[in-house]
């Protein structure tokens, strides 16, 4: 046959493999790594600005998290507060929107080896 029955048997093996694959996992995983980053990047730059403080006074002191965390917001608002949060964002919903569309699902099937029609099976 030309290339139509090649292409109905190839998407066919293509949705027998990834049968068990849910999109929900994928929206599930991007969104929680998203907000989770969203909700947490000013105390992850809290932890930065305390490393990279060595005690020179090139650079503010901070008393603790509160004091460091109310001066940037007299400093540079909320601006400053999510400054450098793009690549976070980026790097964590794709992390978790691709370990929960890649690996949540397979970790409840098992593979049957005999069985040709049917890779999967629940545990």
């Amino acid at each position: 046959m030309t290339g139509q029955g090649q292409s109905a048997s190839g998407s066919s093996a293509w949705s027998t493999v990834f049968r068990h694959v849910r999109y929900e996992n994928l929206v599930a995983g991007v969104s929680g790594g998203v907000l989770s980053n969203l909700a947490l990047h000013p105390l992850d730059l809290v932890k930065i600005r305390f490393a990279v403080s060595d005690g020179l006074e090139l650079r503010p002191k901070y008393k603790g998290i509160l004091h460091c965390l109310t001066t940037i917001w007299k400093l540079d608002g909320l601006r400053g507060l999510y400054q450098g949060v793009t690549p976070n964002v980026w790097g964590a919903g794709l992390s978790w929107g691709l370990y929960f569309f890649l690996s949540h699902d397979p970790l409840h099937y098992k593979p049957i080896m005999g069985n040709k029609n049917s890779p999967y099976v629940t545990v």
